[in-house]
């Protein structure tokens, strides 16, 4: 019974943050990255020349904005676990 349980448990979650981690970023941004929480998400935005926007954030992702479209790259190669494009954020979340 609990194996079961852990199963669906994990399918309902994985499954879903599989999905959203593998839409990678297509646009002029803004992006949500999802940072590691020992690194510093200002540095990594810095590093990549983009920059922390919103005024709040989540434990591990981050609203960033440039103005190159090629900073999502190098977002990625600067430290970002994963860096999506808002818009597909906020549908995925059920946000209009």
């Amino acid at each position: 019974m609990r194996l079961e349980f852990m199963v669906l448990a994990l399918s309902i979650t994985i499954a879903p943050a599989g999905a959203l981690f593998d839409a990678k970023a297509s646009g002029a941004g803004p992006w949500v990255i999802v940072v590691p929480p020992w690194r510093s998400a200002d540095l990594i935005a810095e590093k990549a020349g983009a920059h922390l926007i919103g005024p709040t954030e989540a434990p591990l992702g981050h609203l960033v904005a440039a103005s190159d479209p090629g900073a999502a790259g190098r977002l990625s190669d600067a430290g970002a676990w994963a860096v999506v494009d808002a818009a597909t954020v906020t549908a995925f979340c059920g946000v209009y």
